[in-house]
């Protein structure tokens, strides 16, 4: 058990820096310094917490600035959103030979010869198709799901992400 506690603003104050993944995210370090300012630290020794602190932001920093900057992208696509198709005819199908035979036949069936043959030839059927279908960008429907699941939540993800940083600090119960 700590003979002392100390604050995470005396932490700072004694010239410990915070980790370089903070700066990922723009105001970040300002912020994580003002949430946790007068909070006290959650282990024995500056070290031990600082290690946790690496940790933590090694772990958690990069996923959250990933989604904060696709949530940012998602927004500006939906001033103007945009769904283009690209189709390659490139590829050739090939059938096979065909040979085919029509026989007319008169009315009355039973008692009369036929009176037309017509015969074809073999050759290559050869038919150009559409070998792959490919698309940029979304449907107006489409970016307004992409949101919908950016915020699953009404919370900050900066919020969410100050949460992740809780268990390094002493609780009171």
């Amino acid at each position: 058990m700590a003979k002392y506690t100390e604050l995470f603003s005396e932490y700072v104050a004694s010239g410990y820096e915070l980790p370089s993944e903070f700066s990922l995210i723009e105001g970040f370090e300002d912020l994580f310094k003002m949430h946790f300012c007068d909070k006290e630290l959650g282990f024995e020794t500056e070290a031990l917490f600082a290690m946790k602190l690496q940790e933590k932001s090694t772990i958690y920093i990069p996923l959250y600035a990933e989604r904060i900057a696709h949530r940012a992208t998602a927004l500006l696509d939906f001033d103007a959103p945009v769904k283009i198709y690209y189709d390659d005819i490139d590829a050739t199908i090939t059938n096979g030979a065909e040979k085919g035979k029509t026989t007319e036949l008169p009315f009355n069936a039973s008692s009369a010869t036929p009176s037309v043959i017509n015969e074809t030839d073999e050759h290559e059927n050869v038919e150009d198709r559409t070998a792959e279908r490919r698309e940029s960008g979304l449907t107006p429907d489409e970016l307004i799901r992409k949101l919908d699941y950016l915020n699953k939540s009404v919370r900050s993800l900066i919020d969410e992400l100050l949460k992740e940083f809780d268990g390094l600090f002493m609780k009171v119960y």
